[in-house]
């Protein structure tokens, strides 16, 4: 479970408005952005202080940022004495001290921010060694997360008789669920088949088992039950070899297979103590819809809540919104492509058939992407058509930019921002960046049916020559782009 970073409001304006981010806060959100072990969080006064931005339209982009991150779900309520210990004179005072008290009641773990009135308050409380100032945050994570991840992952399907039940993998699903054995025996008798990684010793480390349900299933349990409709429900969903992006590999793969299969929906059911998984499934779309009793082994009984995502919503991960952003073809050499977009190289679409394997980068939602070009002007929010050159000559893929960064103290800094993102190791990654290379973290939202080749590109004058760095289109010729490549279902234009 990952521990709760709390920013201070100015932090996040400072972050997420459209101006060039100081050194130091671009530092700290490189070293958070993909921390296994931390996420940042942001308190429900900053949305309330979001909503006071006078001009309609940068505060809705703003909040739409800020709903990126972790909201804390029901702070606990400040008590007035807490209030009158802090010091309290005006309404900004009493927010700060409400972020102050989250750190107080153990509701984060850490609350940054470079506000000396805040500080002297947190040395007053007896606060100070969790409320940091940038220059301590930057020195404690710095150290913590200076890890190094090399070992690939392989995502295979495997029939359940193929499993061993007494695998200690099951112990905790064995603890949770009454019954889960018999269950998990009933599937092996139909042949059912899951998603799993496992150890050379074939131990399983992470596990993933879909089930289609049709519009007479029962929903009874459920507090409030699902109205009829044709679902996919994640049966089990769990990962013991954290690190490595598995879990989003797996909604990736659930995904698409409800895109496959047409489905209105896909639903998850997990404990709230689950707060990891649960940050995972609201990051690409799922809500919390109701909850049902569960019974234990151990005959106690235990609140689940359910999480669906509503594949008619198309303004969630993964389709896209055409607006007013920027668009850019991105050249690819091939090695680089091939690591990074492996269902555009093989041509398919992950399947509950498929029994490859595929390596981590390459299943990642949210993947790393190096220009050396001079432009720099690529932002969050904008759209980028990946383009694969040498060989295919064809854009491929589309994604979406989550952020970027182009200042760098040393090669080892740019390696452990995109260490999770890519299959470079830190040597080859030496060979193809420089200190202002551009970093771009991005999510994969689609892999084209027909790949869009570049003597298309030069014939409806979407190019003009060959394709060598990031090359800026208009909103029209994506257009085309997306008739030729047969993603009109995929992508609304607004």
């Amino acid at each position: 479970m990952k521990e709760k970073i709390l920013l201070d409001t100015n932090m996040m304006i400072y972050i997420l408005d459209d101006h060039v981010l100081d050194e130091k806060i671009s530092k700290l959100t490189k070293i958070l952005y993909d921390s296994d072990r931390y996420m940042i969080a942001i308190h429900p006064k900053t949305l309330e202080e979001a909503n006071k931005i006078k001009e309609e339209e940068r505060k809705s982009i703003f909040i739409s940022k800020l709903k990126v991150y972790n909201i804390i779900d029901n702070p606990p309520k400040m008590p007035e004495e807490f209030n009158n210990l802090a010091g309290c004179k005006n309404e900004n005072d009493k927010i700060d001290n409400e972020m102050l008290y989250a750190v107080r009641k153990n509701c984060v773990s850490y609350f940054i921010t470079n506000d000396k009135k805040l500080l002297r308050k947190a040395a007053i409380l007896g606060l100070d060694n969790r409320v940091l100032s940038i220059d301590k945050a930057l020195e404690k994570f710095k150290k913590e997360e200076q890890v190094i991840i090399h070992t690939p992952v392989f995502i295979k399907t495997e029939y359940l008789y193929n499993m061993d039940l007494e695998d200690d993998f099951f112990t905790t699903l064995r603890r949770d669920y009454l019954g889960f054995d018999k269950w998990f025996k009933s599937k092996q008798l139909k042949g059912e088949k899951a998603y799993v990684t496992t150890t050379k010793e074939n131990k399983i480390t992470s596990f993933l088992m879909l089930k289609e349900e049709e519009e007479h299933e029962n929903y009874s349990s459920f507090d409030t039950p699902f109205k009829p409709g044709r679902r996919i429900k994640v049966s089990t969903f769990k990962v013991s070899d954290t690190g490595k992006k598995i879990g989003e590999c797996f909604i990736k793969i659930m995904v698409n297979e409800a895109i496959r299969k047409n489905v209105d929906e896909i639903y998850v059911t997990t404990f709230e103590r689950q707060e990891a998984l649960i940050y995972l499934l609201e990051q690409y779309g799922f809500k919390l819809f109701t909850h049902k009793k569960t019974t234990k082994s151990d005959g106690t009984v235990e609140k689940e809540a359910i999480y669906v995502k509503n594949l008619k919503d198309k303004t969630q991960y993964p389709y896209v919104q055409l607006k007013e952003q920027g668009i850019f073809i991105c050249p690819v050499i091939p090695k680089y492509h091939k690591l990074l977009f492996e269902d555009a190289e093989k041509e398919y679409q992950i399947s509950i058939d498929d029994t490859q394997g595929k390596n981590t980068s390459a299943n990642a939602i949210k993947k790393a992407f190096i220009s050396n070009s001079k432009i720099k002007m690529i932002n969050p929010g904008d759209i980028l058509l990946f383009y694969a050159s040498h060989d295919k000559k064809a854009i491929t893929t589309l994604g979406i930019v989550e952020t970027t960064w182009n200042k760098f103290e040393s090669q080892e800094e740019i390696f452990n921002i995109v260490r999770k993102r890519t299959a470079y190791d830190e040597e080859e990654l030496k060979e193809v960046t420089t200190l202002d290379s551009l970093v771009i973290m991005f999510k994969h939202f689609i892999t084209f049916q027909k790949p869009i080749t570049y003597a298309f590109l030069l014939n409806n004058n979407i190019v003009n020559g060959y394709i060598q760095a990031p090359t800026s289109i208009k909103k029209e010729n994506l257009e085309k782009i997306i008739i030729e490549g047969k993603a009109q279902n995929m992508i609304e234009i607004l």
